[in-house]
């Protein structure tokens, strides 16, 4: 039996960098929840044992590295199955743009061989596979919005996250979010955290005021049609922008459906090489509906 599940976009309403481990990794607290922009996993079972990822449109890249099948590969270790996977990944949500795409997709097929398999590992021990794996993992395996921190491994779930009108532009660049982290400075962090000590805090269950990334000005050194992005944004009435993630993809928030559907279209004629998603962002992961429709 084929069973196809969705595998939705993150933005992140803010980012914070609060510190750098020994090992290399960034610190962070940031605000994140679901946008339309989906991409699609058919998967089924295979008695065989073997697992195979096919990609539309296909990858040049051997398949064992893709997260999806790494994913795939490190729960089928860790329980010991015998039992195989085909996995048929279309993608939609662009590479390289801070919107998890990769990490979604890993997260979905975590879930769904979790179950096909009859594995039933707890959320906390698929959280703990995933953040092997990739950081925004365990956000996308939380089912919800949520504020994470650490380097994404802590989650508090946030349910009265307000749903936003949103139009998302990714302007073909992709940015690798390793160089990006890179430019963030001991003078930065040192910054973030005296001004943090200095503020009240993010209520529990709440989320940010105030959108800002701290990764954006350097994402926006290294290229800078970011700038460009936000500026056409505003200019087709956006209240604020933010780049999300690392980038490169930058969305405004806009005051109405309608505005964000015009800004949206005028946006997709004015830069055609640019990628363009209007939608409403949402709070609740689409997989258990899923799962329970068996579609």
């Amino acid at each position: 039996m084929i069973r196809s599940f969705s595998a939705p976009a993150k933005v992140n309403l803010d980012l914070k960098v609060m510190g750098r481990r020994e090992d290399g990794y960034h610190l962070i607290e940031s605000g994140m929840t679901f946008f339309p922009w989906f991409d699609r996993l058919e998967v089924s079972c295979r008695p065989d044992g073997e697992i195979f990822l096919e990609c539309q449109p296909a990858v040049t890249a051997a398949q064992e590295d893709n997260l999806v099948y790494r994913a795939a590969m490190q729960l089928k270790r860790g329980a010991g199955v015998e039992s195989g996977a085909r996995i048929r990944l279309f993608k939609s949500i662009p590479h390289g743009a801070g919107l998890g795409g990769g990490s979604s997709d890993a997260a979905v097929i975590l879930l769904a061989l979790n179950r096909m398999w009859g594995v039933n590992r707890s959320l906390a021990q698929l959280c703990d596979l995933g953040v092997q794996l990739g950081a925004d993992i365990p956000f996308f395996l939380g089912g919800g919005s949520a504020r994470v921190a650490g380097i994404g491994e802590k989650i508090t779930r946030c349910p009265d996250t307000p749903e936003l009108e949103l139009v998302v532009v990714h302007p073909g660049v992709t940015l690798a979010t390793a160089t990006v982290y890179r430019g963030v400075t001991a003078e930065m962090i040192a910054g973030r955290v005296r001004l943090e000590a200095s503020s009240e805090r993010v209520p529990e269950g709440g989320y940010p005021l105030i959108f800002e990334n701290d990764l954006e000005p350097v994402a926006r050194g290294l290229t800078p049609v970011i700038a460009s992005v936000a500026d056409q944004l505003r200019r087709w009435g956006a209240v604020t922008t933010l780049m999300s993630g690392s980038g490169s993809a930058v969305f405004g928030v806009f005051a109405e459906e309608e505005t964000a559907r015009r800004a949206g279209a005028a946006i997709s004629r004015e830069q055609p090489a640019w990628q363009v998603k209007q939608g409403r962002t949402f709070n609740i992961h689409p997989f258990d509906r899923e799962w329970q429709s068996g579609i």
